[in-house]
């Protein structure tokens, strides 16, 4: 008989054997084959899987609360990790199990909110300058959900508008003396200064945004600065008050989630990687 049949025969008794080098769960759909022994799955080729595995992701709080509600009652050891120092976001492990009898970790609800398209505007301009026709250009996309203020309160879009178009740079000179002992010193100075002709000129600006979808709205304010740096002006905004506003939703979203969640097994601050 030739090695390669001996070979073979000898591979499929090994792989025939009741006992095999490889302890698995009796409803596990694996094989043993006999080139290099190595384990294969076949549960693809079952009418069902062996276990409901999967991942579930939303942007939408009352979509995630209610999922992991019609879930729980399938759940063994339903845990949710909920992490707000970078973004927003929470996961719920419907099979992790615990450090007695471990689960696989693979059958998840994931959450992240995502950023309201106004409020990530305003992340993006803030710190940055914009010339007189960029500046309005800005607003005007976002002027649904805008109010500029002034010395004596709120002021009508339009006016702000028309009152930003009127700001100019007008140049001048100063002199500047200084008196000694033994003589007098005096020098001219060119200095450029921005004005604006209008009274509706607005101080600072209020962007009212839920920041991230689901949660409440608030006023954030926008300072305007005019820069006088050349014959045109400059305007530098500033999201005032951006890492107070950081930490205030951040703990807004863990108190919603633990508060939609509570009772619904076990709520942990922070994230978790399985």
């Amino acid at each position: 008989m030739e090695q390669a049949a001996v070979q073979q025969i000898a591979n499929l008794a090994i792989a025939a054997q009741d006992r095999m080098p490889l302890t698995v769960d009796a409803d596990a759909s694996v094989a043993i084959v006999p080139d290099g022994f190595h384990m294969v799955r076949t549960e693809s080729f079952n009418a069902k899987r062996d276990r409901f595995r999967g991942e579930y992701s939303t942007s939408a709080i009352s979509s995630f609360v209610e999922y992991v509600a019609h879930r729980q009652a399938q759940a063994t050891e339903l845990q949710t990790f909920i992490n707000a120092e970078q973004s927003l976001t929470a996961k719920t492990y419907f099979n992790l199990g615990n450090t007695t009898e471990p689960g696989h970790a693979d059958d998840i609800a994931s959450l992240t909110l995502k950023k309201k398209p106004e409020f990530a505007a305003l992340e993006r301009a803030s710190g940055n300058k914009f010339r007189q026709q960029h500046l309005i250009d800005w607003l005007d996309d976002w002027a649904d959900y805008i109010d500029a203020y002034g010395e004596n309160g709120i002021i009508e879009f339009d006016k702000a508008i028309r009152a930003l178009r009127k700001v100019k740079i007008t140049k001048g000179s100063e002199l500047d003396s200084q008196v000694r002992d033994y003589g007098y010193q005096a020098s001219a100075s060119e200095k450029l200064e921005a004005t604006g002709t209008d009274e509706n000129l607005p101080q600072f600006f209020m962007l009212n945004t839920e920041s991230f979808h689901g949660l409440k709205p608030r006023a954030l304010k926008i300072s305007i600065r005019i820069a006088a740096n050349d014959e045109a002006p400059a305007f530098l905004l500033r999201f005032v008050g951006e890492e107070a506003h950081t930490l205030e939703r951040a703990e807004e979203f863990k108190e919603l989630l633990t508060s939609n969640l509570k009772g619904i097994g076990q709520i942990y601050q922070g994230a978790f990687t399985a």
